[in-house]
């Protein structure tokens, strides 16, 4: 009897390691047959050309510029780890491999990839961008000139995209003769001079002017306002073109210009620095000296994920010398800046995410 008992107990753990046995190559069979049905999808369903291009994105991307397609940021950051460990994808159905994504997230992936990434800026009504910055141009900034321009002054702000930190800060006053209309070539010198100034940087920022010359107010044709409103849109033509032409090469040789023209300033929406900042009451502007000394005092450090811009003491002590004046449109010119690098650069979206709540999307 007890052997009987003995027997029906082996056989009992002998079935168990069975059906623990089949458990587990089934189990390893569904991943198997997963794996395998998402490569063979993955070479019937996309073109060569699609494959390469899916395959150089996910290879060529920060981790910045693959959280604008159709993905989870923590997804992104798998993949990263993954690849740090690995090394590059060769293949696209290698993905599957990445601990997170699976058959539905990854087709996702893949068809924003092919559709092109999504660009956040969209989310604001109009055009707040012209030209429209290209993603490669973007991708491949590594410093941003804001340049803010008045009739009687001109402001700079350099700054550097990778530690999101602010290497140039300038303001330059124009005198203008009492009572002289200036000549254009005249215009031309103040425009020469201001530009030779300005530091080089890759991309150039100004603020979109109004394509009237006319005042605003209760005498829109006044004559004086209208001759210095032509003479700035003079000097800031000049200033442009200056700009534009200063890195072009010239074959000495041939004398022909050997690059075309690089266009490298662009012109955001007047009213976004406004309204990102506060510095809008209704439909006038106050003054910014408030809200650069908040901006100032959170600026002490430089912050990892770009969330805000760093200043260097010696900076801001330069900056807190400077008459009343001047430090306003300094901080114009900072504003202006700030507001292109979370808007077009670092896609910040709660930046985005403000200026919807205040009107602009």
């Amino acid at each position: 009897m007890g052997q009987v008992q003995e027997s029906k107990e082996k056989w009992k753990s002998t079935g168990d390691l069975v059906l623990h046995y089949i458990s587990i190559s089934k189990s390893y069979r569904n991943v198997t047959s997963t794996k395998c049905f998402l490569s063979l999808e993955a070479d019937s369903k996309y073109s060569d050309s699609e494959k390469l291009k899916i395959l150089h994105t996910l290879n060529n991307s920060d981790s910045e510029s693959l959280s604008r397609y159709d993905v989870a940021k923590t997804r992104v950051k798998k993949l990263s780890e993954w690849m740090k460990k690995y090394g590059k994808l060769k293949d696209i159905s290698e993905l599957e491999n990445v601990d997170g994504f699976t058959e539905k997230t990854v087709k996702k992936f893949y068809k924003s990839i092919l559709d092109g990434p999504k660009n956040l800026a969209n989310r604001i009504k109009g055009q707040i961008l012209h030209p429209t910055l290209l993603e490669t141009v973007r991708q491949n900034c590594r410093s941003v000139l804001s340049v803010y321009v008045t009739v009687n002054s001109v402001c700079w702000t350099l700054i550097d995209r990778t530690n999101y930190e602010l290497l140039e800060w300038k303001y330059h006053g124009i005198e203008y003769p009492d009572g002289k209309r200036l000549q254009i070539n005249e215009i031309l010198d103040i425009a020469w001079q201001i530009t030779t100034k300005l530091p080089e940087a890759d991309i150039y920022v100004m603020k979109a002017e109004s394509t009237s010359l006319r005042a605003a107010g209760s005498d829109p044709n006044n004559p004086k306002v209208l001759t210095v409103n032509l003479q700035k849109a003079q000097m800031i033509a000049m200033m442009i073109a200056l700009i534009n032409t200063r890195n072009i090469n010239v074959d000495r040789t041939s004398g022909e210009n050997t690059d075309k023209l690089n266009q490298k300033i662009y012109f955001l929406r007047s009213t976004l620095p406004y309204r990102l900042y506060g510095t809008l009451v209704g439909n006038e502007r106050v003054s910014t000296d408030q809200t650069v000394e908040m901006l100032l005092e959170n600026a002490k450090k430089i912050c990892p994920n770009n969330s805000h811009v760093y200043v260097s003491e010696s900076i801001v002590s330069m900056f807190r010398s400077q008459k009343e004046l001047q430090k306003d449109m300094m901080g114009h010119s900072l504003l202006l800046g700030l507001t292109f690098m979370d808007i077009c650069i670092y896609m910040n979206q709660k930046s985005i995410a403000k200026l919807s709540r205040n009107g602009e999307t």
